[in-house]
Protein backbone atom coordinates (compact mmCIF):
# COMPACT_ATOMS: atom_id res chain seq x y z
CA UNK A 1 0.00 0.00 0.00
CA UNK A 2 1.40 3.35 -1.04
CA UNK A 3 1.13 5.94 1.74
CA UNK A 4 -0.59 9.20 0.84
CA UNK A 5 1.43 12.00 2.42
CA UNK A 6 -1.38 14.53 2.37
CA UNK A 7 -3.48 12.20 4.53
CA UNK A 8 -0.66 11.66 7.06
CA UNK A 9 -0.46 13.58 10.31
CA UNK A 10 3.30 14.06 9.86
CA UNK A 11 2.96 15.85 6.50
CA UNK A 12 3.27 19.64 6.40
CA UNK A 13 3.56 22.42 3.82
CA UNK A 14 6.50 24.80 4.11
CA UNK A 15 6.72 28.40 2.92
CA UNK A 16 9.93 27.65 1.03
CA UNK A 17 9.25 27.45 -2.74
CA UNK A 18 12.39 25.34 -3.25
CA UNK A 19 11.19 22.72 -0.73
CA UNK A 20 7.41 23.06 -0.38
CA UNK A 21 6.65 19.74 1.37
CA UNK A 22 7.90 18.14 4.55
CA UNK A 23 7.57 15.22 6.93
CA UNK A 24 7.86 15.65 10.69
CA UNK A 25 8.42 11.92 11.28
CA UNK A 26 11.55 11.81 9.10
CA UNK A 27 12.46 15.47 9.63
CA UNK A 28 12.81 16.17 5.91
CA UNK A 29 11.75 18.89 3.49
CA UNK A 30 11.72 18.33 -0.26
CA UNK A 31 10.30 19.33 -3.61
CA UNK A 32 8.85 15.82 -4.03
CA UNK A 33 6.35 14.10 -1.79
CA UNK A 34 8.20 12.93 1.31
CA UNK A 35 7.07 9.33 0.74
CA UNK A 36 8.96 9.29 -2.58
CA UNK A 37 12.13 10.61 -0.93
CA UNK A 38 11.84 7.99 1.83
CA UNK A 39 11.26 5.22 -0.74
CA UNK A 40 14.40 6.23 -2.66
CA UNK A 41 16.47 6.40 0.54
CA UNK A 42 15.17 3.04 1.84
CA UNK A 43 16.07 1.08 -1.28
CA UNK A 44 12.49 0.86 -2.56
CA UNK A 45 10.75 0.19 0.76
CA UNK A 46 7.63 2.22 1.45
CA UNK A 47 7.36 4.76 4.26
CA UNK A 48 6.66 3.09 7.61
CA UNK A 49 5.98 6.35 9.46
CA UNK A 50 2.53 6.89 7.92
CA UNK A 51 -0.20 7.66 10.45
CA UNK A 52 -3.61 8.84 9.24
CA UNK A 53 -4.74 12.31 10.25
CA UNK A 54 -7.44 12.70 12.86
CA UNK A 55 -10.31 13.94 10.71
CA UNK A 56 -12.43 15.18 13.56
CA UNK A 57 -14.15 18.27 12.29
CA UNK A 58 -14.74 20.71 15.07
CA UNK A 59 -18.11 22.32 14.70
CA UNK A 60 -19.17 25.37 16.62
CA UNK A 61 -22.66 26.03 17.79
CA UNK A 62 -23.28 29.49 16.38
CA UNK A 63 -26.23 29.87 18.74
CA UNK A 64 -23.88 29.73 21.73
CA UNK A 65 -24.05 33.12 23.49
CA UNK A 66 -20.38 32.93 24.50
CA UNK A 67 -19.41 33.37 20.84
CA UNK A 68 -21.23 36.68 20.62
Amino acid sequence: MKPECRKCKHFFVTHNPAMPMGCKAYQIKSKQLPSLVVKQANGGNECIGFQPKDNKKKTKDLNDPSLW
